[in-house]
């Protein structure tokens, strides 16, 4: 790209969002951590959070607080770089059989639970079967692809699967957080005590949780990386208010926002800021589209008439530029962008047509009475700026076919219950990382099995076998070339469906305080990893 600082806001092609990105990352550069130079001890970093929470069972849970302030707490078979390749972690070392179904992971021998109990294959084990692919999003869809777990030693785990499998990986270095089978087993998962408490093995332990105000985790002492972490604790700070949060950053009060906690708006001035980053790097594992549920299992909504019209009656463009301040792209469909070799554009696109939307409205035998067709309620997350803005222009767009739209902001553990647990809701704006793979992100929304009341699932209530022969298919196969023709079908039958209404593809920027350093560095998803980051007044040694 030419010189940021020479483009023409008018030109033909002009790409705002681009443009920004340009300028950040040409002024930006970010520090690739050298491990065992130069490290700084000691120091709080203070991450700051719009969301607070119900608890910290990452297993149970994928929102972005839960992760945010519980990833220290745990550690997985292996972490996920930014080339999506895996990285170390409770996993020394892993290997593949040459027929790849069967993966086997050495552990560290010296972790320990934060209670002092050792940490053994049988945890493991028990991870998988007893809780990831029973309660997990995605984990219940990745069970039928593993035949047996096997433990042959305390520190020794193999994996074998009943076929070859392209995201098998990915998954474990995505979400395998280990949990402790001493803790858990024989107890009711989804209400264990440890919840809200955890016993992990990750570089922090918890302290304190004070609800409603902040959160505090120390080093662990007992962490089995040499050095690790180099902070001697993280507190988060609850602030509902957007502005607040950036204030807060500002004036050094919080060190910490991560990208849905980040409001768009803040983005230029935070760049210009010399004691503030702002990166794009470290997100490369989201994907993330911003939709618009619908409950399918609610009248008009199942008719594919109104879900088709009430795309039509969404100006999407006009979201972006209002809502995201040009630094988003318009969804086009299911599958981001960002996952190349899986997406297509060539799928059934409503643009913003009024007059469209009113003919299937009038098709759908809804008529306007006093200027109404129907009435709805629009859930939406208070917290984050962009959804909170993309929702009132929805309301007057809907407004304008005769669609009377109820917004309704709601923190985002109240979100989730309704619209999974209870699915007592007409529409919500959620955010979905698609990314790194469809499989792993994608599948989990639309699958008939995953309508359950776990969050992050198919809330919408989406149900077509076609759809899931195709989906079981496409993640069965090792054959990358495969799968890029099968998810292409799957995006066009569920654009065609109008399944939902994909609005844009999320734009991920995360700031923190120049004072503490090897943020962002490595990690695919660095909002979640702290183990690494050093404030940089900090000691040359522990002391």
């Amino acid at each position: 790209m030419s010189d940021p600082q020479q483009a023409d806001p008018q030109a033909p092609g002009f790409d705002r969002r681009s443009l920004l990105q340009a300028m950040l990352l040409a002024t930006v550069p970010l520090p690739v951590l050298a491990e065992g130079a130069g490290a700084r001890f000691g120091g709080t970093f203070v991450v700051c959070c719009g969301s607070e929470p119900r608890h910290l069972n990452l297993n149970i849970a994928t929102d972005i607080p839960t992760k945010e302030i519980g990833n220290p707490l745990y550690s997985k078979l292996v972490g996920m770089k930014r080339d999506l390749s895996p990285r170390a972690d409770l996993a020394t070392d892993w290997s593949v059989s040459t027929d790849t179904l069967a993966y086997t992971f050495r552990l560290q021998a010296q972790a320990r639970w934060h209670d002092g109990t050792p940490v053994t294959s049988a945890d493991v084990k028990f991870t998988f079967e007893e809780v990831l692919f029973v309660y997990h999003n995605i984990g219940k869809v990745m069970a039928p692809l593993v035949e047996t777990i096997e433990t042959p030693d305390a520190t020794t785990v193999i994996f074998r699967l009943k076929r070859p499998s392209d995201i098998f990986m990915t998954f474990i270095a995505a979400q395998s957080y280990i949990q402790p089978r001493h803790i858990y087993d024989g107890t009711n998962i989804m209400e264990n005590p440890a919840n809200l408490r955890p016993v992990g093995c990750g570089p922090f332990r918890l302290v304190e949780w004070s609800r409603g105000r902040e959160v505090v985790l120390e080093r662990n002492p007992d962490y089995f990386l040499p050095d690790r972490p180099y902070v001697d604790r993280i507190v988060t700070r609850f602030i509902p208010d957007a502005s607040a949060r950036v204030r807060a950053l500002e004036a050094g009060e919080v060190d910490y926002l991560a990208y849905l906690d980040l409001p768009p708006s803040a983005i230029g001035n935070l760049q210009k800021n010399p004691e503030i980053t702002v990166t794009s790097h470290g997100h490369e594992a989201w994907g993330s589209l911003v939709e618009l549920m619908l409950n399918l299992d609610r009248p008009p909504f199942n008719d594919v008439r109104v879900r088709r019209a009430v795309t039509h009656a969404i100006n999407r463009p006009f979201i972006v530029e209002r809502a995201t301040f040009g630094l988003a792209r318009v969804a086009t469909g299911p599958i981001s962008s960002d996952i190349a070799w899986a997406y297509t554009d060539d799928v059934p696109q409503y643009p913003y047509d009024p007059a469209a939307a009113n003919r299937l409205l009038d098709e759908a035998g809804l008529p306007r009475r006093d200027g109404v067709r129907f009435q709805v309620a629009l859930l939406v997350p208070r917290t984050t700026e962009a959804f909170v803005r993309a929702g009132q222009i929805i309301v007057e767009q809907l407004r304008a076919v005769g669609i009377q739209v109820q917004l309704r902001p709601v923190d985002t553990a109240t979100a989730a219950e309704a619209v999974y647990t209870k699915r007592s809701f007409d529409m919500f704006i959620s955010s979905f990382t698609s990314g790194p793979d469809p499989a792993i992100g994608v599948e989990r929304q639309y699958v008939t099995s995953n309508i359950r009341p776990v969050p992050f699932t198919n809330g919408i209530g989406y149900r077509n076998a076609e759809l899931d022969a195709l989906f079981e298919q496409a993640a069965a196969s090792p054959d990358r070339a495969a799968r890029t023709a099968l998810y292409k079908t799957i995006s066009t039958r569920l654009a065609d469906d109008a399944a939902m209404v994909w609005l844009y593809e999320n734009a991920a920027y995360s700031a923190f305080r120049k004072d503490f350093s090897h943020l962002h560095s490595w990690a695919a998803e660095s909002i979640y990893n702290y183990s690494d980051v050093m404030w940089q007044k900090g000691s040359p040694s522990r002391g």
